[in-house]
């Protein structure tokens, strides 16, 4: 019988409520861009040192799209991001019995079998949204996609950070500490799912309009396999698998067109 996330009997579930949860988020967002705005000195430091008049607006320019600032960038904020959603978690006042991390978290365990379909799911959006977009004439693989792959330098940096830890963190904190305290609140778990989707859309600020509305419905589906398992492993898988499809289109794509860049 799996586990679930959710407290029964003495086990009183008490996640942070609406407000307290939006505080938090905001106080781990304010981190995850210090952190960022520190490596962006860094990075202009070293230029600076490596080139004559630096044009800081045209670095700054470059550096969004820089696979290899944003492979450090993702690295470097995680532990920031994971160890505030833990801190702010585990210091929830006791009501009865105190909710655990995991069940906060909701790490439920779930079969493979249950985590196979949701995989499913997700080649079959990622399937019918390419199809669309190559109809409406767009391009599948994004320019920022290609670009950030050109200039990664050590492309497997790149790997580890976009298909393994960015999936890990970003769910940890949109479909793990975020989601409950809005699931438990008065807008519900239909409240959770869409404005998880939507402020995890709206992160993604590299993409057009079309890309974010599309990543939007990608959070949907996130949000309501978060919410019909009762965990957020089944999302991690999902978003690992979108992104490395994202990622194999990107390295077909060059191979096919090799002067796209």
């Amino acid at each position: 019988m799996q586990e679930n996330c959710e407290s029964e009997g003495e086990h009183k579930q008490t996640p942070w409520g609406f407000w307290a949860t939006a505080g938090f988020s905001c106080v781990i967002a304010i981190v995850y861009v210090f952190v960022q705005l520190i490596l962006f000195v860094v990075f202009a430091v070293v230029a600076a040192l490596n080139t004559k008049n630096l044009d800081i607006e045209v670095f700054a320019d470059g550096l969004q799209t820089n696979g290899f600032f944003l492979s450090t960038a993702i690295l470097a904020t995680a532990p920031f991001t994971i160890g505030l959603v833990i801190l702010f978690a585990k210091i929830r006042p006791a009501a009865g019995r105190s909710i655990t991390l995991r069940e906060y978290l909701c790490l439920k365990k779930v079969g493979w079998k249950e985590i196979s379909m949701w995989l499913l799911v997700v080649i079959l959006c990622a399937g019918i949204s390419d199809t669309l977009t190559y109809f409406l004439g767009r391009s599948v693989v994004t320019k920022f996609m290609l670009d950030s792959y050109t200039t990664a330098y050590f492309v497997p940096f790149l790997w580890v950070a976009l298909i393994v830890v960015a999936p890990i963190v970003e769910e940890v904190f949109f479909r793990g500490f975020m989601f409950k305290g809005i699931e438990h609140s008065v807008l519900g778990p239909a409240g959770a799912v869409t404005i998880t989707a939507l402020l995890w859309s709206a992160l993604h600020v590299q993409y057009d309009a079309y890309g974010i509305i599309s990543l939007f419905i990608v959070g949907i589906i996130l949000g309501i396999a978060r919410f019909k398992s009762r965990s957020i492993y089944p999302t991690i898988f999902m978003h690992m698998l979108q992104n490395l499809i994202a990622t194999v289109e990107v390295i077909i794509y060059l191979r096919v067109v090799p002067t796209a860049v």
